[in-house]
């Protein structure tokens, strides 16, 4: 974050860096809260389809279906419906558990790669755009070094 705030700042006027910097504020705090509810979105159609899958081989009645369908907002949380017996209703409390990890485990992983992404983008910027600190090497350096030597 520092690189890209450096080059947006370097990018524009003097009398422009208040706005530059308002804009990148803008943005950087708008992003948080649009990547969490893209993230949201993906782990719930993750979760519903891999519970589905996982449903799909028991005999449930209609009703149970029903119920666990309205149950999938709870995500994780979901509990079989209560008509269940025990047996069944432990098997399908352990599909609500694995589709949760695997909806979690897609998040994690796709949240890893951005972050991956921006440290290599910010890197990338910063080796590019900002200037070093190094002193230019002068063909004059170069001569008083080789009558040194």
């Amino acid at each position: 974050m520092p690189a890209v705030t450096t080059v947006a700042l370097n990018s524009v006027e003097g009398s422009r860096s208040g706005l530059a910097s308002a804009i990148n504020s803008a943005f950087s705090q708008a992003a948080g809260p649009l990547a969490i509810a893209v993230l949201g979105l993906l782990i719930f159609a993750i979760f519903g389809a891999s519970l589905d899958d996982r449903l799909a081989s028991l005999e449930l009645s209609p009703d149970a279906r029903q119920q666990l369908e309205e149950e999938k907002i709870n995500l994780g949380a979901a509990t079989p419906p209560n008509e269940l017996d025990a047996t069944l209703s432990e098997t399908v409390e352990q599909a609500i558990e694995e589709a949760f990890v695997s909806g979690y485990r897609v998040v994690m992983l796709i949240a890893a790669a951005m972050a991956a992404a921006s440290a290599t983008a910010s890197a990338t910027s910063a080796a590019l755009l900002i200037e070093g600190n190094k002193p230019k090497k002068t063909t004059e350096d170069a001569s008083a070094r080789a009558l040194k030597a």
